[in-house]
């Protein structure tokens, strides 16, 4: 079984069940996830949009339906009783289920390594006690975590996978796009909370840098398959600007993309190793980030700049996040040649240390070992 909670989970977990089908076409892979886990064949007991939830307020608000589905997910581990127990982050969900295989002698992996580097290490003992075994996608994880006393490796990152597949011609061609465009991607995350505290900022700042700007914008809008396409369609009319909205497909218009504004995320690291310039930006509610300001450890907050250890994007958080602010930073980005080669050179190296074409091949490799899994692995 494999559980994941969000958009970037899923994406991981469906790669990851391909692999494991790949090494073994007679295995039976079922689980929480979205659209990538059910295309790969993973029989879907709850989709990730009914866990489309991010903040500590907001996931107080919505405790009782939570909890129902971590109570279904827990029946249906121990109905099914599997070989092997994978977890993909989404830490506080997945841990629970976790501590029920333990009690049901199921080994467990946990893929995307939970980030206690960022919130502390309180987290340690229970993944200590109820995880076999970590597989990393950040190199440094894996001395952290194994200095800590718990069995990890890392496999490399799995956004390089994608990356490599990622061909963005046939949307050049479906948005007649002739390269003397200014193309800007919106990528105000995967759950509604964010979509709302953010796309209408990022619309109207990009209403300003098309003001400012010398070329003809087009501004393009992926949505995350977990969003009402309602909720995202509606905000980019109210905005009038002109922005066409993308069923998914958020890779392809960021390797299009002149600029990016992205919510804080998986995605800041893709539009990164991508090359493109990026406006990062994160708003919370208010309860929430009061809370979470004493809980986080990290002097920043974008995956660019805690993996790199230094600011390589300019993050902007929350009433920081003003159209305004947005507006100018980008600029003040792309009008500094530079800056736009320290950001360029900083991204070819992450991508030589983010090793992962295989990321996924290896994954399953791991956890086919430690489930005791038949079948031929490579990596």
């Amino acid at each position: 079984m494999i559980f994941a909670g969000e958009a970037s989970g899923d994406m991981y977990g469906g790669l990851l069940a391909g692999a494991l089908k790949e090494g073994n076409a007679g295995i039976q892979i079922s689980g929480i996830g979205g659209d990538a886990m059910a295309e790969a064949g993973v029989e879907l007991t709850c989709h990730i949009r009914e866990l489309s939830v991010m903040g500590i307020w907001e996931v107080l608000r919505d405790y009782r339906r939570l909890k129902k589905i971590l109570e279904t997910a827990k029946d249906a581990l121990r109905e099914c009783k599997p070989d092997g127990l994978i977890l993909i982050d989404f830490y506080k969900f997945n841990i629970e289920l976790a501590r029920e295989a333990r009690k049901l002698g199921i080994p467990v992996v946990y893929y995307v390594a939970p980030k206690v580097w960022a919130w502390g290490e309180g987290r340690i003992k229970e993944i200590k006690l109820l995880v076999d075994k970590v597989l990393a996608i950040f190199p440094f994880e894996e001395e952290f975590y194994r200095t800590r006393g718990v069995s990890a490796s890392y496999v490399g990152n799995p956004l390089m996978e994608l990356l490599a597949r990622t061909d963005p011609e046939p949307l050049r061609a479906e948005l007649e796009l002739t390269g003397e465009e200014t193309v800007i991607s919106l990528l105000p995350g995967s759950r509604s909370s964010e979509i709302k505290a953010l796309l209408p900022c990022f619309l109207e700042a990009a209403r300003l840098l098309s003001a400012e700007m010398d070329s003809k914008v087009r501004i393009l809008v992926p949505r995350a398959h977990t969003i009402s396409e309602d909720l995202v369609k509606q905000m980019a009319n109210d905005a009038d600007i002109g922005a066409t909205v993308l069923e998914g497909r958020s890779r392809e218009a960021l390797a299009l993309s002149d600029l990016a504004l992205v919510a804080s995320g998986t995605a800041t690291l893709e539009t990164f190793l991508l090359g493109v310039p990026q406006v990062v930006a994160y708003r919370l509610a208010r309860p929430t980030y009061h809370i979470a300001k004493r809980l986080f450890k990290l002097p920043r907050f974008s995956l660019p700049n805690i993996v790199a250890d230094r600011e390589v994007v300019p993050e902007l958080l929350q009433d920081e996040v003003t159209p305004e602010r947005i507006a100018a930073t980008a600029l003040a980005l792309v009008g500094d040649e530079k800056a736009k080669r320290a950001y360029l050179e900083a991204g070819e190296q992450m991508r030589k240390v983010l090793k992962g074409e295989e990321a996924s091949r290896l994954a399953a490799r791991q956890c086919a070992e430690t489930f005791g899994l038949a079948g031929s692995y490579r990596s």
